[in-house]
């Protein structure tokens, strides 16, 4: 008997070792098989974002905007300020060469060297030295106005130089058409082109900011600048504060000039009611 029970326990120790060998076999098959799948599908690609994620983004993100159009806050400039600023600064640019020149037309045998001197001082003053300094020319301060940007800061000075030379330009080319009109057919063409060329540019100038909802010319669309009122801070000291106690003077000729439209107006308005009274009063008796 115990060698039948000893034979016994033998069969059925056998099968039991034989299961772990068989889970060892499935487990050993298993990673081989994921390794199979793994190599057979294709790794995923990230997808690409389509147009329309990258314009949703896009969208999402904020923008640098340019400013565009006059700042809010700025009032332009009107006619009588553009009138009193044009004005003062023909008279302070060519008052004194206009004034030499009358007197050497009078054939008068006189030194001007000093005025021409003082002439060119005044003309380089106004046309590079302050507008570069200040942004402003003698014109602008007397009718306290100013060149503004669309994001409400001064222009570059390229901008004044370059609008302060228009007036130059024409009177260059002015000049140039009178002296070379004879010698057209021979020397003086090229010269004469050249003078019709400033005076040409002078007018399209003018034009456009005739018809400009801004006023604005052909400087100042190329570089987006507008002539709008200028108010004093009060902080200005020196010589800036004596440039913009001009504007003073721009006052009152704006407070008389207005003054006299209104009495050209009431005088217009009294002149109507007597013409009225007149041709009701000839109606009345035609009608007698």
């Amino acid at each position: 008997m115990g060698l039948l029970d000893k034979v016994d326990n033998l069969d059925e120790a056998q099968p039991a070792k034989a299961k772990p060998k068989a889970a060892k076999a499935v487990s050993k098959a298993k990673p081989k098989a994921a390794k199979a799948v793994a190599k057979a599908t294709p790794k995923e690609k990230k997808a690409k974002p389509s147009r329309a994620e990258k314009a949703v983004k896009s969208r999402d993100k904020p923008e640098k905007i340019r400013p565009s159009g006059l700042p809010e806050g700025y009032e332009l400039a009107g006619k009588m300020p553009r009138y009193i600023g044009w004005l003062i600064n023909f008279g302070w640019n060519f008052g004194v060469a206009i004034g030499l020149l009358s007197i050497i037309s009078t054939g008068a045998d006189s030194d001007l060297t000093l005025g021409w001197i003082a002439s060119l001082l005044m003309i380089t003053l106004n046309w590079l030295v302050l507008p570069i300094w200040t942004g402003r020319n003698i014109g602008e301060f007397v009718s306290r106005t100013k060149y503004i940007n669309s994001s409400g800061k001064k222009p570059i000075s390229i901008h004044a130089i370059l609008n302060n030379s228009i007036g130059f330009l024409s009177l260059i080319g002015l000049i140039l058409i009178m002296a070379n009109f004879q010698n057209i057919s021979t020397t003086g063409l090229p010269w004469f082109i050249t003078g019709v060329v400033f005076i040409l540019f002078w007018i399209v100038n003018f034009f456009f900011k005739k018809n400009s909802d801004f006023s604005q010319g052909t400087i100042d669309l190329l570089f987006s600048a507008y002539l709008v009122k200028h108010v004093a801070t009060g902080e200005e000291t020196g010589w800036l504060a004596r440039f913009e106690s001009l504007g003073d003077f721009g006052d009152k000729w704006q407070q008389n000039s207005q003054k006299r439209q209104e009495k050209a107006a009431a005088k217009a308005k009294a002149r109507a009611k007597v013409k009225s009274k007149e041709s009701e009063s000839s109606n009345e008796e035609s009608e007698d």
